[in-house]
C-alpha cells in the first residue's frame, strides 16, 4: 500500500460516487456503510447524524477505511479520522455534501428544512494514510 494519491486517483475520487465506509463494531465485526463524500487535499470529509452506529463506532476506535468503485476501477483509503461536532460547521459540511450529489439549491434546501437542521450532525475528516487502487 501507498501513502498518497495518485492524481488519477484524485480524479475519480473528486467524480460523484457514494463510498463505503468500514468501521469496527464492538465485538469486531465490520459495520459498512454507503455514503457521500468529498475529498478535500488530502482528506475525506463525510457527515452523519449522532445516533448512528459509525459515531459510536468512530468513538472508540477511529481507524476506518473507505473504498469507492466504479465497475473493475476501485480507491480504497485508510485512515484515522478526527470528529467535529460544532453544529455551524456540521450543518455546512452536510450542505457541501448535498449539493455535490443533489447538485440542485432547492433540493438541498429542503432537506435542510426537512431534516439535517433537526438532527445533531457529525462531520468526520480522515487523512489518507494509506491507499490501495485497482484499475488505473
Amino acid at each position: 500500500m501507498r501513502s498518497d494519491l495518485t492524481q488519477a486517483e484524485r480524479d475519480f475520487l473528486r467524480e460523484v460516487r457514494f463510498a463505503v465506509l468500514g468501521t469496527m463494531n464492538e465485538n469486531g465485526s465490520a459495520h459498512l456503510t454507503v455514503m457521500w463524500y468529498v475529498l478535500e487535499g488530502d482528506e475525506i470529509m463525510f457527515n452523519t447524524a449522532r445516533g448512528r452506529k459509525k459515531p459510536e463506532n468512530l468513538a472508540r476506535d477511529p481507524r476506518a477505511s473507505l473504498i469507492v468503485a466504479d465497475e473493475y476501477r476501485f480507491v480504497r483509503v485508510e485512515g484515522t479520522v478526527r470528529a467535529n461536532d460544532d453544529q455551524v460547521v456540521a450543518q455546512a459540511d452536510i450542505r457541501t455534501l448535498a449539493f455535490r450529489y443533489y447538485q440542485n439549491d432547492e433540493h438541498v434546501q429542503r432537506s435542510v428544512d426537512a431534516t439535517w437542521a433537526k438532527q445533531h450532525r457529525i462531520t468526520y475528516r480522515m487523512p489518507v494514510r494509506r491507499v490501495y487502487s485497482s484499475g488505473f
